[in-house]
């Protein structure tokens, strides 16, 4: 019986050195593809990008918000952590922005998730209440993705009912081509979740930021300033009620 299993562990022998020989060669050529892929990262390339995401993204999506376009250009901008799954801070340098000390050209964006993963994100276009356009460098960032990068521009625009149409485009490069169609797969449904959620957040948090401007919940400010008058007018008057003033 020992000699039977000596024989068969001696007959997988070469299958399993073969076998392991090929996981050996898969993983040089991966980290041989990786760092290929990481060289061409440069300005040049980021300006290809920039047109690609223009004109052929890789994936795209377009939402409605119920709110006025500056409310929902600085929540998408600024309170990116409100939105996405699993992200529970938000960072900025602004020491390099073309608009000092303020969001713009330049500016990182650190994106930290509730594993403290985070993702840095550097602006490379930035036009208020128009759009604009970062880049997410997977080397400088600690979240795990079979990414080289990514690159998302952001366009604005009103209706002329008040709401916001937003369209976002992206661009990428899958650290594996092996990987890519599944990456595809993943990354168009992250960006429909994160963005349905993003709309549904915002407006939820502009009818509260609206209604707590107003004093009275459903009062409006000419039913504050009659109040105002008519205890004003009490005060002074001996003869007369609030109720002959309104």
């Amino acid at each position: 019986m020992f000699v039977n299993d000596f024989s068969m562990k001696n007959s997988l022998l070469p299958f399993k050195i073969f076998q392991n020989l090929g996981l050996i060669l898969l993983l040089v050529f991966q980290l041989k593809l990786n760092t290929f892929y990481a060289q061409e990262i440069n300005p040049g390339l980021i300006e290809q990008e920039l047109t690609r995401a223009q004109v052929d993204p890789d994936q795209s999506i377009e939402i409605l918000v119920n709110a006025p376009l500056s409310y929902v250009f600085d929540f998408l901008s600024l309170r990116l952590n409100e939105y996405v799954e699993g992200a529970r801070a938000i960072e900025f340098n602004h020491s390099n922005s073309e608009a000092p000390g303020k969001l713009g050209v330049g500016s990182i964006r650190k994106l930290t998730m509730k594993n403290d993963a985070y993702l840095i994100q550097r602006f490379l276009q930035f036009q208020r209440h128009v759009g604009y356009a970062y880049f997410t460098d997977m080397d400088e960032s600690t979240l795990e993705a079979p990414l080289n990068y990514s690159l998302s521009r952001y366009e604005f625009s009103e209706t002329k009912e008040g709401q916001t149409t937003v369209r976002i485009s992206v661009v990428y490069q899958s650290s594996s081509r092996l990987l890519a169609y599944f990456v595809r797969r993943a990354f168009s449904s992250s960006l429909r979740r994160d963005f349905e959620r993003a709309a549904e957040t915002i407006e939820f948090n502009y009818r509260n930021d609206f209604n707590s401007l107003r004093p009275f919940g459903s009062g409006s400010m000419i039913n504050t300033l009659k109040t105002k008058f008519s205890l004003n007018f009490i005060s002074f008057s001996n003869d007369r009620s609030s109720f002959e003033l309104l």
